[in-house]
């Protein structure tokens, strides 16, 4: 199951994504001096106690999948030709459930930024911006494992898209206006090995499958140096898997105090909410005269305090109500977590991580518990978004 030579066929960029990439390229302003390249590499491996089967707890692509695994391995490359022009290349090194390794390339995209009126342009392969965790990527989570929604909602890892995306930026004194609009193709996965359960199917089947159709805006507001509001907007509308079409509205709110204001270091506290509401247009497979829909709401809640540099800790309650028929019937989701974590700089590139996080997962009538052990180390600095 191994292949470390070649990368697995949903990692293949498309025609499609080349292309996009291609055009941006051309469309750039000539490069005056020599371009700054910068790489990265993230690692994060998790190891877990459960007394259910730890797999079943679940949902993302890179959450603990198995008594031990590697989370993901990402390799990023960054280039910045000039004031206008940015590219960015990450690639992900994973465990499968049961064994194996898988890769992929999550993002290849180019980026055209100070363009007239706050414009900035994006094209290829790209992380939708859509609710607070999708378009974060694995190491900059502030759990082990993922949003509920995030996975259920949007794909088993996140959605993500060949495409283009228009944004439009305003700083203003006390803050910046964020709003970008993204049309493309859905980035698919293979299948894992195994039939999956009903249940699987029809989470799997309501996820987005043609192309897409995102929307975010976001308003940042610092009242000062020490207090930031954030508030998003978000929004999506696409085919599914059943041939029908989904459509999902979200809201969040996150509120951060940092005791030394815009300097580093020192304490910080932040608390958010985050709602979703999905609709969700399906067929029977047995029998295509049979066809309905369904609409299902998400809320998470979660805070996360800095004692210090080193010392954080997180807390989250999610829920995500089930629905009910025989074509496309999912069960009622409840997780709360509690996260430790303890970070080390060790020097202007070199990071670690350590973090011990409690689940309790509910999911229809069953009930799960376990305890996750989470080692993470880094390199490089920061990334295009």
């Amino acid at each position: 199951k191994c292949n470390l030579v070649a990368l697995s066929a949903d990692m293949k960029l498309t025609k499609k994504t080349l292309g996009l990439v291609a055009l941006f390229q051309s469309a750039s302003l000539s490069v005056q001096a020599a371009p700054d390249f910068s790489l990265s590499i993230n690692s994060n491996f998790a190891t877990g106690i459960s007394d259910r089967n730890i797999e079943d707890a679940a949902v993302h692509e890179h959450d603990l999948n198995d008594d031990a695994s590697i989370q993901g391995i990402e390799a990023a490359l960054t280039v910045r030709f000039d004031e206008y022009l940015e590219a960015f290349v990450n690639g992900n090194l994973f465990s499968l459930p049961g064994g194996g390794l898988d890769s992929e390339f999550e993002e290849v995209f180019v980026k055209l930024k100070n363009l007239p009126l706050g414009t900035e342009i994006r094209g290829g392969r790209y992380l939708n911006r859509i609710g607070l965790e999708n378009n974060v990527h694995l190491h900059g989570w502030d759990f082990v494992n993922s949003n509920l929604t995030t996975a259920l909602l949007l794909g088993e890892e996140g959605l993500s898209s060949d495409g283009a995306e228009l944004s439009w930026i305003k700083d203003y004194s006390a803050g910046q206006i964020h709003i970008s609009g993204s049309y493309g193709s859905v980035v698919t996965h293979d299948e894992e090995e195994g039939a999956p359960d009903e249940e699987e199917e029809a989470i799997e089947a309501a996820f987005f499958s043609e192309e897409v159709l995102t929307v975010r805006a976001q308003v940042t507001y610092n009242s000062n140096d020490f207090f930031q509001h954030k508030i998003g907007l978000s929004g999506a509308y696409g085919e599914n898997g059943f041939g029908r079409d989904s459509s999902i509205l979200g809201a969040d709110y996150t509120y951060t105090w940092r005791e030394n204001g815009l300097e580093s270091g020192g304490k910080s506290f932040s608390v958010g909410a985050e709602y979703f509401y999905r609709d969700t247009e399906w067929v029977d497979e047995a029998n295509p005269d049979i066809r309905g829909e369904s609409s299902q709401h998400a809320l998470a809640l979660r805070t996360l305090y800095s004692l210090n540099e080193h010392w954080s800790i997180g807390a989250r309650y999610e829920w995500l109500n089930g629905t009910n028929s025989n074509s496309f019937n999912l069960s009622d989701r409840e997780r709360a977590s509690l996260a430790l974590s303890y970070t080390t700089q060790l020097n202007d590139d070199w990071r670690t991580l350590a973090r011990l996080q409690y689940n309790h997962d509910e999911i229809g009538d069953e009930r799960s518990n376990n305890a996750i052990l989470q080692l993470g180390f880094s390199f490089g600095g920061g990334e295009i978004r």
